[in-house]
């Protein structure tokens, strides 16, 4: 009877402990779907965070990628037609503070006939780069992304950024990162210009 008693005393200990194992699995696997749920809600607010894209800028050497866009003042640039001139490249926002640092800075540079062309890619409305252009008196070329679209081609999401682009269309410079790096690369464009090409390789005798 007892030894019974004893017997039904542990199956029942082994079904409860059964039950508890089987509610604990359940539970983490809910949670599990949760966490799941709650990680596709967070790289559908931020889609670039698991892309493959590059985002760190595209390297001295490359191809520059053409692109033609509405400038703010009306008309359309692209930079085809810049093919046979030095270019300098800036992404920039009017709402970035270093970038309005640096537009008077680059609009400086282009009075004074600088070794090379400036074109800007900006973002954000018409009457907010109107506004910044008349501030600082800009008469480059302003061009309007409507989200990111050249940066991503650039494989960089920030601004200000710079390319230093050669006449043959090529990036001659690692990509410039705030106001500081884009000014002294557009100083040094007409020294550093050819450095970062590949130089031909010579036949072995």
């Amino acid at each position: 009877m007892t030894l019974a008693l004893a017997g039904v005393a542990i199956l029942a200990i082994l079904t409860f402990a059964g039950w508890v194992v089987f509610q604990l699995l359940a539970q983490n696997g809910r949670l599990l779907e949760r966490i799941e749920r709650l990680e596709q809600a967070v790289d559908a607010l931020d889609p670039l965070k698991k892309s493959r894209l590059i985002r760190d800028g595209l390297k001295a050497g490359a191809v520059a990628p053409d692109f033609q866009l509405p400038r703010i003042e009306g008309t359309e640039v692209s930079l085809a037609q810049y093919r046979g001139r030095r270019v300098l490249l800036v992404f920039s926002d009017p709402k970035c503070g270093p970038c309005n640092e640096l537009a008077p800075k680059l609009q400086q540079h282009h009075a004074q006939r600088a070794a090379c062309d400036i074109i800007m890619v900006s973002r954000g409305g018409v009457d907010a780069n109107l506004h910044k252009m008349a501030e600082y008196g800009i008469t480059f070329p302003v061009a309007l992304q409507k989200q990111w679209e050249i940066s991503r081609l650039y494989g960089m999401f920030a601004t200000p950024i710079a390319y230093l682009i050669d006449e043959e269309g090529i990036i001659a410079a690692p990509v410039a990162v705030g106001p500081d790096r884009i000014l002294a690369l557009l100083e040094q464009s007409g020294v550093v210009w050819h450095s970062f090409k590949p130089r031909p390789r010579q036949a072995r005798a």
